[in-house]
């Protein structure tokens, strides 16, 4: 039967299941769980038990940096039981004893996925007792210093792990991640360390790594998606062009994503000196900066594509091309390679973005269009107002296309309303797509 309150009111919410009530609380944010203790006694305390604590810059906008990490030191007093999720986004922490207060009371309470975003101030050193979070899943920092416990035995339950901005020695990242049996995802951004690495996790399936290092070699042998940004190379100030090395593909990639310069990768590296069907695996490529008019850049990558049996996507952002008077070498280049065609049995879709209409991009689309049997959709993103006409461009390509070939086309000489060449992350169609910490 319904309780009645006073006034005459149904007092429904006080009667929900506890089981209930803790769904509902799990759903909501942390901040409109804690005003949930209006409601009644029964709801009084209960959100003190909501498994995840998620707190950034606006979580209380109205109040000072210093007060905020006395909000959070007093949750994390007053909550009772596990906490699954625990995540703190800040400009900065002011008080390094409180971040050591937060990592004791998380491993009382067997924390599985942890989140410590900082976004400036001083490279803190990660509380000590962070290698003691046995329960760890999943594992982001930014902005810190590690230096590894002496007594730390390894993540044992760890499958994902993000490092911003740290500051690490080469030897305890590897160290680091060697100890992580069970990792699957690793990502890395502007580590200190500029050095030899050696990337050796064996159950590793994703790796994304924006920075600087002198040589890079794998040894994970189920790594399916790789997706790297290399910071200067080719400049003149990073002194480690000439040494600069990437060992090999893992052979089972399924997902390549180059977000810098192809050419710069080809030179720097050794990569793609010998492409086989070793790569037979890999499903999408995605390059961030490609220049169409450089002959050895379009015999590089034709041979990767020719090697890979089984590409399905490809996805590719064009550079300016500013040197007209290399033109005709990479025309003659095109027509050789109509004698010598090549089979891309598997393509289903492609994405050309800053588009310029010159002769050379038209001739690999063209080349595309006519080794891919089964493509799906084409999608070419021209840039704002170039300096061609839309109509004879579609008026060449469309016809190329099969009646099952969907043809999209972005933008145009008469579209001046905004800018469609698009800046997105070459690994935006991947499962593990991360973040930006």
């Amino acid at each position: 039967m319904e309780r009645i309150c006073v006034g005459g009111a149904l007092d429904r919410i006080s009667d929900l299941p506890s089981n209930v009530i803790d769904h509902i609380l799990a759903c909501l944010p942390l901040k409109d769980a804690a005003r949930t203790s209006t409601l009644s006694k029964k709801w009084k305390e209960k959100w003190h038990t909501v498994p995840h604590i998620i707190v950034d810059e606006n979580f209380f906008h109205e109040r000072s940096q210093r007060k905020l990490e006395g909000i959070i030191n007093y949750i994390l007093i007053r909550h009772e039981g596990n906490i699954e999720k625990f995540s703190v986004s800040v400009e900065k922490v002011k008080d390094c004893y409180n971040m050591k207060l937060w990592i004791w009371s998380l491993l009382q309470k067997s924390i599985k996925e942890l989140s410590l975003i900082i976004r400036r101030g001083q490279h803190n050193e990660v509380p000590s007792d962070l290698f003691s979070c046995q329960q760890l899943r999943k594992l982001s920092l930014r902005h810190f210093e590690i230096k590894q416990a002496h007594s730390f035995k390894g993540f044992h339950n760890l499958i994902s792990l993000k490092l911003n901005k740290v500051n690490i020695a080469t030897a305890i990242f590897e160290s680091l991640i060697s100890r992580c049996p069970l990792l699957e995802q690793l990502t890395v951004r502007n580590l200190s360390c500029i050095d030899h690495l050696h990337i050796n996790v064996p159950k590793l399936k994703y790796f994304c790594f924006d920075g600087e290092f002198q040589s890079m070699c794998f040894n994970t042998p189920l790594l399916e998606v790789l997706s790297i940004n290399l910071y200067r190379i080719g400049s003149e100030n990073n002194q480690f062009d000439l040494r600069f090395k990437f060992r090999g593909l893992p052979p089972l990639i399924k997902e390549l994503y180059v977000r810098c310069r192809f050419q710069k990768f080809l030179d720097a590296g050794d990569t793609f000196n010998e492409v086989s069907n070793s790569y037979s695996h890999l499903r999408t490529l995605g390059i961030n900066a490609f220049c169409f008019e450089k002959v050895d850049e379009v015999a590089s990558l034709l041979s990767l594509i020719g090697g890979a049996l089984n590409l399905q996507i490809l996805d590719i952002k064009a550079c300016s091309c500013k040197n007209e008077a290399v033109s005709e070498p990479i025309l003659q280049f095109w027509e050789e390679q109509n004698h010598l065609p090549l089979s891309l049995n598997q393509l289903q879709k492609v994405t050309l973005r800053s588009f310029h209409g010159k002769d050379f991009e038209m001739r690999f689309i063209q080349f595309v269009l006519a080794n891919s049997p089964i493509l799906k959709e084409i999608t070419v993103e021209c840039m704002k107002n170039p300096d061609f006409n839309q109509d004879e461009v579609k008026a060449v390509l469309v016809p190329l296309c099969m009646a099952s070939t969907e043809f999209n086309w972005v933008g145009g000489t008469y579209d001046s309303g905004s800018d469609d060449s698009s800046d997105s992350d070459d690994n935006s169609n991947s499962p593990y797509s991360s973040d930006s910490d």
